[in-house]
């Protein structure tokens, strides 16, 4: 089974610098609420997904990743069945998130 954060990822991208793993968690979780309410947009989704994407594959979230992708690449007809694979896969993330600040040390973010 697949972690759902690379936490090996996270550490080589961030030079396992705990402070700004700290930073970057800080903003990835900040911009959450910002994403979804995009994604719900008919005229801004695109741009939040593929916003999502990028901060999902530098954080080492990649079945995030995979799932906005997969999004980006449905025709209109499967977006929502996506979008709703994507909305699990983040929850996922977030609460991968919560384990790794808790695994870490790191205070509540």
């Amino acid at each position: 089974m697949n972690a759902v954060l690379d936490r090996a990822h996270f550490d080589h991208m961030t030079g396992a610098d705990r402070a700004l793993q700290r930073e970057v968690l800080e903003l990835f979780r900040a911009q959450v609420s910002g994403w979804t309410s995009a994604i719900g947009s008919p005229l801004e989704w695109r741009h939040a997904v593929h916003t999502l994407k990028g901060s999902a594959r530098g954080i080492g979230f990649h079945e995030l990743a995979a799932a906005c992708e997969a999004v980006e690449a449905a025709a209109d007809g499967a977006r929502a069945e996506r979008l709703a694979a994507l909305g699990a896969a983040l929850g996922e993330a977030l609460t991968a998130l919560d384990q790794f600040v808790a695994d870490t040390g790191l205070h509540a973010l």
